[in-house]
Order: C-alpha cells, then structure tokens, then sequence
C-alpha cells in the first residue's frame, strides 16, 4: 500500500553507499515497541532519534540537518502485515 503526502518530498542524495544493517538490527530488536510509527535511528551507533506516527510529523520533530545521518523507516503494525501487498 503506498501513501502519497502533500507537498514537496525533501531531496535525498546517496553520496556514497551507507552500511544500514546496525540501524536495522537495532529497529528489529525494538520493532514490537514501535509499531505504526515512523522512526529515525542514527546510522552510526544505532539509536532512535525521532519517532513519530506520521512522516510529516517525523520531519517537524528532527532537523534535516540530524536526519542526514539516519535510517528513516516505518515500522509496520499487524494489521498491515495481514494484508496482502500486491498481486502475488
């Protein structure tokens, strides 16, 4: 399912390739606890950053500034893993 927000998306720009698995790992160790939030965990010496229940509100809460150095992810509740995502 895709949700489209108003307005402009800011920029992302991969200036070279970033190793993500920390942060990932750290957004699975804690993924019951966050359920149907956004979250920004930092890169580098994984740790959440900003959380929040929309992307809007995510990017209210943290400076783009502080957001550069984070994985931005939303982190599924069970009713969205219930439902099919696609033709399959």
């Amino acid at each position: 399912m895709s949700r489209v927000l108003p307005g402009t998306a800011p920029q992302v720009v991969a200036n070279s390739q970033v190793d993500a698995g920390p942060a990932c790992l750290w957004i699975e160790a804690h993924y019951e606890t966050l359920r149907g939030q956004w979250v920004a965990v930092r890169l580098t010496d994984p740790v959440l950053v900003a959380n929040a229940p929309t992307l809007t509100q995510l990017w209210q809460l943290a400076p783009p500034a502080v957001l550069q150095d984070c994985l931005v992810h939303y982190v599924s509740t069970v009713e969205d893993e219930q439902v099919a995502q696609g033709p399959w």
